[in-house]
Parts: C-alpha cells; structure tokens; sequence
C-alpha cells in the first residue's frame, strides 16, 4: 500500500475535525528528549547526525522483509539484497557506535553475523499477510495515523499485528514499557470493529531465534538465542545428547563443527530432532489494562506538549532563548537517556543544549573541578571518592 498524500491526509483531519495528526514517531521524540521534540517539531531543524547506522539496519531490513512478501523478490533473494544494503551502509561510514572504534567492529560483526543468519533462515508466515497497512485512529481527542508492517489473520480468527525489529529483545516489564506503538494500532483495528479479545500483538526480533529443545528429563523448554551465537550456546544440551545418544567417541569432533558451522545440520539426525527453530516472535498480551495505560499515557503526555507549545509561543515574543527552557530536559532525563545520546540521537551536542549542558559538567568532574550545577544531585554526592576510575567517560 503506497504512502498517504498531503491532501489525503489534510481529509483525514477534516473528517475528525483537527488540526494535527500525530505519527508515533512524533509522539516518541518527546518521549526520548523533549527537547529533540522541540529541535525537530517546533524549530523544524535538520538533523546533523548521520552517522547512525541503527536507523539503517532497520529501515534496509523492512524493505526487504516487505519487498519479499509483496512478491517483489524471491525468498533466495534475500541474501543478496542484505548484502548490497550492507556495503552501501559500510561505504557510508555508518556507525554502531560513535565513541570507541574496537567496540564498533565488534557490534558491527555480530550484527551483520545475525541478520545474514536471518535472511537465510526466516520462517515465512503461513498466513495471507498485509503490508505497510495505513491506519488512523482516534486516542482520546487526539488522532493518530500510521502504517502496521504487517497485519495477517491466523486460524484462530485472530488478526495478528506484527512489527519486524532489529533492536535487542523486549521481555517482561520492557515489552510492557516499548508496545505502544502495537497498542495504537491494535486500537485502529478495533474501532474497525474487530474486538479486543480477536487481536494480537508481536514483534519479530530479528537478531535472534527461538530454540525448543529437549531436556534430559524429557521436556521441551524455549530459549532465545542471537543468532550468531547458536553454535556456541548449544553446545552443552548438544553435548548431553551426543552421550545420551552413543556418539561420546565423536563427540569432540562434533561439537567442533557445530561451533565452526553454527548450524545443527552437521549434528546426527536423532541429536538434530531434540531441536526446533523458530523466528523470535515475542507476543504481549492485550489486556484491558495495558490498552488503558497507554491510551492515560498518550492523553496526558500530548496535553503536556500542547501545552508547552502554546507557553513558548508566548514566551519567545519576549525571550526567545529563555522561552526554548520550557523544552530542556531535566539533568535526570539526560542522565538516563545518556546512550540515546550518545549514540542514537540525531542532534549532536552543538545543536542538543541539555546534552551538552550535561557533558560540560561531566567533564568538569573528570577533571575535578567542583562544578555539578544543574546536573543533579547524584552526580556531586558520588564524587566522594577521587580516585574513582573515571575511564568510562571516555566513551562520550
């Protein structure tokens, strides 16, 4: 489905009778950085960051899963088109990691380690899929619109909205924390008329597989493996069944080749049934009280900016400079979002003042300065000791 014009869009918002349509992307900004919100939403500055390559992999990664399942390219095609995506993201110059070039490569490897492995190993869905499917729905009084990667309805009547995902894994209080955006979407569907209880929500997770494999006990168990890492994270289950099952004189030599090849199809074929792979597909559960958290979040969280907006337009007829402090960041959310920073955030330090406000202290307690104003207390009250290894730094 190709993208919404600008006049498609202008009658979506006559239809509901706004002003502005949020994106999820938008409504995000503000999550990680107010002030990011302000540079690229009210200041409308460029960008002058492009040396992130996170944004890459996720965006070549989606094209070629789309261009794969709307017939596009074939299945062994994949490969070769993950491979021309990753030299042009080479060439570039794209970085995993701006600070510390070691421990770029090494990011770097693992990646391009573990989405070859997926592009050669994906499990296709079985299902009848819909791509980049465009929805608007209404949070509140506030509309939003967006494109669901994939949505397909599976044999239980279900209808299953699917976001493919390059990023670490979510579990437990994290996927809770990080669903909005499939909450939002599962909440279009529904006000299409599909009840709660028929609507799923996932991401797949690209970097990792899941394995099932038997325990000595005779149960099955599930773990999540980086790809890349099969051979070496199976060797101790592998190793129990090569003597469980008469290969002990092998089993140097198999365990050797399971390493080096990273795949069980070097293993016997009874050692090979103890094992099953699956794409890492991680659902959450969508419950009542997940829908009505995010829905309380997003309400309060957009009147909030509404209403920063509406007191800098105020403030800056009188002190345009002083008026952009409605949008800082406290020292506290730059602490915590330092990574982001570092390494995500599209806005160097020279155009991100709260994050150079924060390296400017950071620094000044490096070289033991006494100057911690604004940073927070956290920062003064641990540098007590003056001979705390401070190498860490380095890094920002």
């Amino acid at each position: 489905m190709g993208r919404k014009t600008g006049e498609e869009l202008e009658q979506i918002k006559r239809k509901y009778g706004v002003d502005r349509l949020w994106s999820w992307s938008r409504f995000n900004s503000y999550h990680n950085s107010p002030y990011e919100y302000f540079l690229k939403y009210i200041r409308c500055i460029d960008e002058d960051r492009q040396d992130c390559i996170y944004t890459v992999t996720g965006g070549m990664s989606h094209e070629i899963m789309e261009n794969l399942y709307l017939g596009k390219i074939k299945y062994e095609d994949m490969d070769s088109e993950f491979e021309d995506a990753w030299m042009t993201a080479g060439i570039a110059e794209l970085k995993f990691d701006r600070n510390d070039s070691e421990k770029n490569k090494k990011i770097a490897d693992k990646y391009y380690k573990n989405l070859k492995h997926f592009f050669n190993n994906h499990h296709t869905i079985p299902y009848k899929v819909e791509i980049e499917r465009f929805i608007s729905v209404l949070i509140g009084k506030n509309v939003f619109q967006g494109y669901i990667d994939v949505c397909f309805k599976d044999n239980d009547g279900c209808f299953n909205i699917l976001d493919w995902k390059t990023s670490s894994i979510y579990k437990g209080e994290k996927a809770l924390n990080e669903c909005g955006q499939l909450v939002v979407y599962a909440i279009s569907l529904h006000q299409m008329g599909v009840p709660y209880e028929k609507i799923k929500i996932c991401w797949d997770f690209l970097k990792y597989v899941k394995v099932d494999y038997e325990q000595a006990n005779g149960k099955w168990t599930t773990r999540e493996i980086d790809r890349c890492e099969i051979g070496n994270k199976l060797q101790t289950s592998v190793k129990m069944w090569l003597k469980k099952l008469g290969y002990e004189n092998e089993l140097v030599e198999y365990l050797d080749m399971l390493a080096q090849t990273n795949d069980i199809k070097c293993l016997p074929k009874d050692v090979q049934a103890k094992y099953k792979f699956h794409d890492c597909i991680v659902y959450v559960d969508l419950t009542q009280e997940l829908i009505d958290r995010w829905v309380t979040d997003i309400t309060n969280t957009i009147d909030e900016i509404i209403e920063k907006e509406e007191k800098y337009e105020t403030e800056k007829l009188i002190d345009k400079e002083n008026a952009e402090m409605i949008f800082f960041d406290t020292p506290e959310q730059v602490e915590k979002q330092s990574y982001y920073f570092s390494t995500l955030c599209a806005y160097s330090p020279n155009l991100h003042k709260p994050y150079k406000k924060y390296l400017d202290a950071l620094a000044a307690q490096q070289n033991g300065d006494d100057f911690f104003s604004g940073v927070g207390s956290g920062i003064s009250e641990n540098n007590d000791d003056k001979d705390e290894d401070l190498s860490w730094l380095d890094n920002l």
